[in-house]
């Protein structure tokens, strides 16, 4: 009589005492609970992002209260977050839209004129001087950047010294405010809230 292989069999006890089904059934529930969650998680972050993230803008470009930051919609029609090139800043008004040097702006800004009076008067003269008189610290000036700056120093016939804003804000100087001031508060002061 020919052997019988040798066949050892392996048997497993299920300890959890569920059927291949009902471990189906589980899992499914698991995968929905995770679902919700995250679909809960997303609606959690639209609702706090700005409205400046959305492509539902007739243009499909448009500005953030930064105006070096700009928007565009994808094929995807996601919004994609891009930057002006420096000394440029994003201006939608006024029959422009896009990245301008600012010293083309039409609003929001100084005139040309005004900047070159204030730079050619210097730290000698001018309001700049009486201020040295009266008061300390020296008043800044607005440059054509408004992420930029002049200020004198306190040395007699200095040069006015060039000064950059920290990191999302800009340089505002009215009779309210004079100084690096958040984009909100800089397009507020600036009455330019109209223009990205």
């Amino acid at each position: 009589m020919p052997r019988q292989p040798f066949v050892m069999k392996l048997f497993m006890k299920n300890i959890w005492n569920i059927s291949g089904r009902m471990m189906m059934m589980m899992m499914m529930m698991m995968v929905m609970v995770l679902l919700m969650l995250l679909r809960g998680g997303e609606a959690t972050e639209t609702d706090t992002t700005t409205t400046n993230a959305t492509c539902r803008h007739a243009t499909d470009m448009w500005g953030d209260p930064d105006p070096n930051i700009f928007y565009v919609c994808s094929d995807g029609g996601q919004p994609l977050q891009l930057q002006c090139p420096p000394g440029r800043g994003f201006f939608n008004g006024q029959g422009h839209l896009g990245c301008l040097p600012f010293a083309q702006w039409p609003a929001c800004r100084p005139t040309e004129e005004q900047l070159a009076i204030q730079l050619s008067a210097g730290c000698d003269s001018g309001p700049e001087q009486q201020q040295k008189q009266q008061q300390y610290p020296p008043v800044p000036w607005a440059a054509p950047d408004p992420n930029q700056f002049y200020m004198c120093p306190s040395a007699p016939s200095a040069t006015p010294l060039l000064l950059t804003c920290g990191s999302g804000k800009g340089f505002v100087s009215t009779s309210e405010v004079a100084g690096c001031a958040d984009w909100l508060l800089w397009r507020r002061q600036l009455q330019c809230e109209a223009f990205y």
